[in-house]
């Protein structure tokens, strides 16, 4: 649901705090400069300022930080997990989930298994389309490799923009095996500023 913000004071224009509960986007007017402070800690925004007009539009989060939140991914291997985290303007993501941190793929063709229509054989999807939550998305398409636990590169990550549908795949240099899993992966960083508002619903 969206959250209601409910002022402690009457914003004045000499007033540059004020505390309330609840986001402020609509609901607090006050001048640009002005900083609210959610005690609620509202999807994890503590802070905001305002930085745009005199109404009660234009604020964006000083202080955020969503926590570690798990997403519903495919062609995942066992307990493999995808988390995402918004601190601030800064999207980072964690793979994990099997022995030493690893994460996993089940084999082509498994339960769960999720082709990505370019390259059936080599490419799977991790987030289908439009899968990447709102609010944490990226306003371009990013790359990025992917290994074995040796350093040995699988292939690349492919973390798609909102003008290829916002979703994340991996692209296997090598045909994915149709007789066994991948479950020793280690993903290189992915990590990148957004400018989306801060997240009305935590996944």
């Amino acid at each position: 649901p969206t959250a209601t913000a409910t002022p402690s004071g009457t914003a004045q224009p000499n007033q540059y705090e004020i505390h309330g509960t609840g986001f402020p986007n609509g609901m607090v007017t006050a001048p640009v400069g002005t900083t609210y402070v959610d005690t609620a800690v509202t999807n994890g925004a503590l802070k905001w300022i305002k930085r745009r007009g005199n109404d009660n539009k234009g604020w964006e989060v000083l202080t955020g930080d969503t926590g570690w939140c798990t997403l519903n991914i495919q062609s995942k291997l066992g307990n493999s997990f995808l988390k995402v985290r918004r601190k601030n303007d800064t999207v980072t993501y964690q793979f994990g989930g099997l022995q030493w941190g690893w994460f996993g793929i089940v084999r082509r063709g498994g339960s769960g298994y999720t082709p990505q229509a370019s390259d059936r054989e080599r490419n799977c999807f991790i987030l289908m389309a439009q899968k990447i939550p709102m609010g944490f998305r990226s306003e371009s398409s990013l790359i990025g490799e992917f290994y074995n636990d040796k350093g040995k590169r699988y292939g690349t990550w492919y973390l798609a923009g909102p003008s290829d549908g916002n979703h994340l795949r991996f692209q296997f240099d090598d045909p994915i095996p149709t007789d066994s899993d991948i479950g020793d992966i280690r993903v290189s960083s992915i990590s990148y500023l957004t400018s989306e508002p801060w997240p009305v619903t935590l996944p």
